[in-house]
């Protein structure tokens, strides 16, 4: 671990690496990420939408500095690997399997992938490579569960780690406003907290979060999630990660 890329608590057991949508979970000496979407360009090609094939590219920039700072033994891709619904595109394949060769080659023992309501036709070629598939959750030690987000689940164990909301915020930063992705550690009407991480695909900027719970994508927040009570945390390459207070006061004026 370098000392420009440190490790930043945000709950017991679990780590921001380096100013990087990445979680480490220390006990589990895994990597959580959420949101790849690797295909988007094919997918808005289209649509008319010609766009560099990124994706994919900084996914594994991602990881590879991530690792650097941490040589965790595995990796949790926690839902949406790959973009499209209605099927499986040639560039999703392609990059989805060379998205897991590249972390086998990295080093990491383990990939895990938990299923996200992106991901249809994909688990063949997921489990062909040797990576474990879940349906719903994955639980890890000290009370972190790990599931993507969009299924209807009672919050379970100390945290619930989610992806599937993509959360961003707005801030005015030198008289311009700025759009910034943000981790967002929500307590819920259980003793739960649903810890939301940032997407991995740099094509998915972020959905702004809101004090409006019925905004929210995943059904967990929704029914459960206290989100004026929210803790945002920026994670940017730039800024750097800077906790926020509250989003009743940040968002409440």
């Amino acid at each position: 671990m370098t000392a420009e890329y440190p490790l930043k608590p945000v709950v017991e057991g679990l780590y921001i690496v380096g100013s990087r949508p990445v979680l480490y979970s220390a006990a589990d000496d895994v990597f959580v990420v959420a949101d790849v979407h690797l295909g988007y360009e094919e997918a808005m090609a289209s649509q008319g939408v010609f766009l560099p094939r990124l994706q994919l590219r900084k996914a594994l920039k991602v990881l590879s500095e991530a690792r650097a700072i941490v040589g965790a033994r595995g990796v949790i891709v926690n839902g949406d690997i790959k973009h499209a619904f209605e099927k499986l595109l040639k560039q999703e394949r392609v990059e989805v399997e060379e998205f897991i060769v590249k972390l086998q080659e990295m080093g990491f023992k383990e990939v895990i992938f938990v299923r996200g309501n992106h991901d249809n036709y994909v688990g063949y070629v997921i489990r062909k490579l040797g990576v474990t598939v879940v349906e719903d959750h994955l639980d890890l030690s000290n009370g972190i569960r790990v599931t993507h987000g969009h299924l209807d689940l009672e919050p379970r164990g100390d945290v619930v780690v989610i992806g599937h909301e993509h959360p961003a915020i707005h801030l005015n930063i030198g008289g311009s406003k700025i759009k910034l992705p943000v981790l967002l550690l929500i307590p819920t009407t259980f003793s739960t907290q649903i810890l939301v991480i940032p997407a991995l695909g740099v094509y998915q900027t972020g959905n702004i979060v809101t004090l409006d719970r019925g905004r929210f994508l995943s059904p967990m927040v929704r029914r459960y999630g206290v989100v004026e009570k929210a803790k945002p945390i920026i994670v940017d390459e730039s800024l750097g990660v800077i906790a926020l207070p509250e989003l009743e006061s940040v968002l409440g004026f």
